[in-house]
């Protein structure tokens, strides 16, 4: 059994090499093979070579290009996702496989906790982690919305080769959302992994509001515009996403504002739930801000 794991990295050298070493003190289980397929999506080609790596150079720029170039360029059966500001426990690939071989589902994806590159990561931790409140297999379908591609395997026929991710959203993200979303349509069935817990580092320049607050906003758009670009297109979905939107950003703003008036904590935390409900009004492709590619802020 041949596991790929893609890493795609752009101007990252530092967290990519803890990545890469993460992924290098794998304990495998038996039968396992690791493929290490990183993707390069730098202008130039930044990523040196080593004889345990598949290094590729996607000199287009964008979170789309490169995970489909890794994707297509993937020889495993199964296709894990790490991303290179993450950094896998040891034993992270032993519990997807288990879990992947015990249940017959078609992803599965684990926990990951959040740490400051530099001091404490205080009040931001929630907007970089991923607990869900479920044991080791338990069948997760249910919250494909809440779900990504940090941390998680996929069967490799479940994917599409070099389409497999939507260049629509190359630049603002989401496509992983909108992957995740055709699949369950489609019937594929998800897991959990509690045992395949990665970290994921978060440099200083995330760790501000203003940034919380445009991933917020992002992320409620993303709730929406899924439903949107699936086939068939759901605008009940549509609808009650927006419903729920506005119901967040009134109550969420009411609450920002009274406890900032009051010069009480909570106020950004506040402020942040109401910038998603308004992403979820405001899910048109004009409004996505640009998180990735030329306009690269991630």
């Amino acid at each position: 059994m041949l596991v790929s794991v893609v890493t795609p990295t752009r101007h990252r050298p530092a967290p990519l090499a803890r990545a890469l070493a993460s992924l290098r003190a794998q304990a495998l289980p038996a039968g396992v093979e690791l493929e290490i397929v990183v993707i390069d999506n730098s202008a130039a080609g930044e990523v040196a070579r080593a004889a345990d790596l598949r290094v590729l150079h996607e000199p287009r720029p964008g979170v789309t290009h490169a995970r489909n170039a890794g994707v297509a360029a993937a020889r495993g059966q199964w296709i894990a996702f790490l991303d290179d500001d993450e950094e896998a426990a040891p034993g992270w690939l032993a519990a997807l496989v288990e879990v992947a071989r015990a249940t017959g589902a078609e992803a599965v994806f684990g926990p990951i906790s959040a740490r400051a590159e530099e001091g404490e990561i205080g009040p931001f931790a929630p907007y970089f982690s991923r607990e869900l409140a479920a044991q080791d297999g338990a069948d997760i379908t249910r919250l494909s919305a809440y779900l990504g591609t940090n941390n998680s395997m996929f069967r490799a026929r479940a994917l599409n080769g070099a389409a497999t991710f939507d260049l629509a959203l190359n630049e603002s993200g989401g496509e992983d959302s909108l992957l995740i979303e055709r699949l369950r349509r489609g019937g594929a069935r998800f897991v959990y992994a509690a045992g395949a817990r990665v970290v994921e580092w978060a440099p200083a320049r995330r760790l501000n509001w203003a940034y919380v607050v445009k991933r917020k906003f992002l992320s409620g758009q993303i709730r929406v515009f899924v439903q949107a670009m699936a086939a068939p297109r759901r605008w009940d979905r549509v609808a009650l996403w927006m419903a729920v939107g506005a119901a967040q950003f009134g109550a969420a703003g009411l609450a920002a504002l009274a406890l900032a008036a009051l010069a009480r904590p909570g106020a950004q935390r506040w402020r942040a739930v109401a910038y998603g409900g308004l992403g979820k009004l405001f899910w048109q492709r004009g409004f996505r801000p640009a998180l990735y590619g030329a306009g690269h802020v991630s």
